[in-house]
C-alpha cells in the first residue's frame, strides 16, 4: 500500500511539472507581444508590419469575394459600424479580421432571422468513440472566411473599414452584397449557403442534430460535423475522404488541416495501431488558472472539499459589481471545460452557476477551489479505446432533497461507450420531490431521453440497433416503479412526463439494470466525493 501512495505522488508530482511547464510555454507566448485591440494600437506596435499585412490580406480577400460596393448613403438609413480584431495564431500566423459592429444593427431593418445550428460536443464524442471502433478516418477542414460567402437577403450598409478608406470616395459607404463576420445573421447565411452545398453533394442532415451530416452509398460511411466554419470528416475510407476534400475545394477556398489533432480548443491524440483516441484540454485549463491568477495555488485533491466547508446555499448579502463579473467569467470558463472533457467537475460547476447572480465570498473560495483541483489533474485525458468496451450503456442517479435553498433534488446521468464517457449531466430537478424514489425516478426519466436520443442518431447514422439501450440504476422503489405501471397513494401525482422511462423500458428501447451503490458511477454526479470514491468515479469515466 506504501509502495502505491509513492506511485501515486509520484505521478501528481509529475503532472505538476508538466502542467507548470506549459504553463510557462503559455506566458510566455502571450505575455511578450499580446494581441493589439484596436487598429491604432496594431499600426503603432512592434509589430505593425505583420497587422498591415494581414489587414491587407483581409481586405483583398473581401475585395475578391465581391463582399460590398461603395454606393452613397440613402437618406434615412443609417451605417453599421466596423472595427479590425486582430488575432496571433499558435501556428506564427497574423490573423486581422474586419468584424461589423452588429450591435448598431436595427432589428427589421438590417436583420431578421439569426438562429444557426452548430455540432452538439456529446455528438462528437459520440463519434470519436465509433471512430476508434470502427477504425474511421478523422480529418478536418477550415473554409477561408467562410462568412464572406454567405449571401444577405437585407440591404445593409457599412461604414468603410478603419485604415482602408478609399481616397476618391471617403464618404461613400460600403452596401454588403454578402455577410461579413460580426453581423447578426453572417452565422446563418453561412450555414444555410453550406447545407445547400452538402445537399447538392449527396449528405442529408441529421435530426438529431442540425450540425451533422452524413453519406452513405456504394463508396462507404462519410459524416460530417460543422460548426460554423470548421468542418470535420469522418469515414470509412480514405480515398472516399479526399474525394470529398477536393469537392469542397471546388466550392470553397480551403484549407486542409489533414488527420484532425483538435477541436474547439480540445486536443484530440490517436494511436491507431491500439485503435485509441485520447481527448484534453490542458492546455485550456493552464490558460484559465493563469488567467484568474492561480498558477501559484496548491492543488486540490477533489473538485470541491466534503463536509462542512461547503457552503452551497444562497447568499443573504449583495455581492459587488467586481466580484458578479468576476465570478461569473470563472463559472463560465468551468462550464467550457466541464463541457469538453472533465465530468469529474460536472457537480461542482453546475451547483456554483446556480448563484452566479449574486455570489458570495465562500462561493467564489468554492470557484477558486475548482480550478485549484484542475491545476492538480490537467493532465487528464478521456481514453476511447477502440479494443475494449462494453458496448453503449448508461447510469443514472439522484440526490434527493440536496439543496438548501429550495430542497430540490440533483439528478445525474452518464452514457459510455468504448470504455469512456461520452455525454454526462449534473443538474437540479425542476420540482420538489417528495421521496429518493421520486427523485431517481425522475432522473431515469431523464437519462431514458439521452439514451432514445442515441437511438435515433445511431439509426440516422446507419446503424441497426437492435438491443435495448442498458441503463443502470441503484434505487429499488424507482426501478420497480419503473418496470411496473403502480398508481399508488405515493406516485399519483408524479408528472406524466416522468412515465416515459416505462415505454422506453416497454419499447425495448432501454434496459434497466438494477445496481449496487457502490457501483454506481453517476454517484459523482450529485454530490461532492471524497478523495477514494473519486478516484472510482475518474477511473469509470475513462479518465487517464
Amino acid at each position: 500500500m506504501e509502495r502505491g501512495r509513492t506511485r501515486t505522488r509520484a505521478r501528481l508530482d509529475r503532472g505538476l511539472q508538466h502542467a507548470a511547464l506549459l504553463n510557462a510555454l503559455i506566458y510566455v507566448a502571450t505575455a511578450e507581444y499580446p494581441d493589439p485591440l484596436t487598429f491604432t494600437e496594431a499600426m503603432e506596435s512592434a509589430l505593425a508590419d505583420e497587422w498591415k499585412e494581414a489587414c491587407a490580406y483581409e481586405i483583398d480577400a473581401l475585395a475578391k469575394n465581391g463582399t460590398w460596393t461603395l454606393v452613397e448613403l440613402p437618406a434615412g438609413r443609417k451605417a453599421v459600424k466596423s472595427k479590425w480584431v486582430f488575432k496571433h495564431k499558435a501556428d506564427g500566423r497574423f490573423r486581422a479580421r474586419l468584424v461589423a459592429k452588429g450591435f448598431t444593427q436595427i432589428f427589421g431593418i438590417d436583420y431578421d432571422e439569426t438562429f444557426s445550428p452548430v455540432a452538439r460536443f456529446e455528438s462528437l464524442r459520440l463519434l470519436l468513440a465509433l471512430a476508434a471502433l470502427e477504425d474511421w478516418e478523422i480529418h478536418q477542414m477550415d473554409v477561408k472566411s467562410a462568412f464572406l460567402n454567405g449571401l444577405l437577403d437585407e440591404e445593409i450598409y457599412m461604414e468603410q473599414p478603419q485604415g482602408f478608406i478609399d481616397p476618391d470616395h471617403p464618404h461613400k459607404v460600403c452596401l454588403l452584397k454578402k455577410a461579413i463576420y460580426g453581423l447578426k445573421q453572417a452565422s446563418r447565411a453561412w450555414n444555410l449557403q453550406f447545407h445547400g452545398v452538402l445537399l447538392d453533394l449527396g449528405f442529408a442532415r441529421t435530426r438529431s442534430d442540425a450540425g451533422v451530416y452524413h453519406r452513405q452509398d456504394d463508396g462507404g460511411i462519410l459524416i460530417i460535423i460543422l460548426y460554423v466554419d470548421d468542418i470535420t470528416i469522418l469515414g470509412d475510407n480514405l480515398k472516399n475522404v479526399g474525394k470529398l476534400k477536393s469537392m469542397l475545394s471546388n466550392c470553397y477556398e480551403m484549407s486542409d488541416l489533414s488527420e484532425i489533432d483538435s477541436y474547439l480548443g480540445v486536443q484530440i491524440k490517436r494511436d491507431r495501431s491500439k485503435k485509441r483516441i485520447e481527448i484534453d484540454q490542458s492546455r485550456y485549463v493552464l490558460e484559465i488558472i493563469t488567467r484568474f491568477g492561480l498558477s501559484d495555488a496548491n492543488p486540490a485533491r477533489t473538485p470541491l472539499p466534503t463536509g462542512a466547508d461547503v457552503h452551497l446555499e444562497k447568499y443573504t448579502g449583495q455581492a459587488s459589481n467586481a466580484d458578479i463579473k468576476l465570478y461569473q467569467q470563472m463559472i463560465g470558463s468551468l462550464l467550457y471545460v466541464q463541457i469538453g472533457m472533465h465530468p469529474d467537475i460536472s457537480f461542482a460547476v453546475s451547483r456554483l452557476a446556480q448563484y452566479a447572480s449574486n455570489p458570495s465570498p465562500d462561493h467564489i473560495r468554492l470557484a477558486k477551489y475548482v480550478f485549484r483541483y484542475l491545476k492538480g489533474t490537467a493532465d487528464l485525458r478521456l481514453l476511447y479505446d477502440g479494443a475494449r468496451g462494453n458496448g453503449l450503456y448508461g447510469y443514472s442517479d439522484s440526490s434527493w432533497g440536496d439543496n438548501p435553498d429550495d430542497r430540490h433534488s440533483t439528478a445525474g446521468y452518464v452514457f459510455l461507450l468504448a470504455d469512456a464517457a461520452i455525454s454526462w449531466c449534473s443538474r437540479k430537478q425542476k420540482t420538489t420531490a417528495q421521496s429518493s424514489t421520486e427523485a431517481e425516478y425522475m432522473g431515469l426519466a431523464e437519462a431514458g431521453n439521452q439514451a432514445a436520443w442515441y437511438r435515433m442518431f445511431l439509426e440516422e447514422l446507419g446503424y441497426e440497433v437492435r438491443d435495448p439501450i442498458p441503463l443502470h440504476g441503484d434505487n429499488k422503489g424507482s426501478v420497480d416503479l419503473s418496470l411496473n405501471p403502480v398508481t399508488g397513494r405515493k406516485s399519483k401525482h408524479i408528472s406524466i412526463k416522468h412515465h416515459v422511462i416505462r415505454d422506453y423500458i416497454e419499447n425495448d428501447q432501454v434496459e434497466l439494470i438494477r445496481t449496487p451503490t457502490e457501483e454506481m458511477l453517476a454517484d459523482g454526479l450529485t454530490k461532492p466525493l471524497a478523495k477514494i470514491k473519486l478516484a472510482f468515479f475518474v477511473s469509470g469515466l475513462g479518465l487517464i
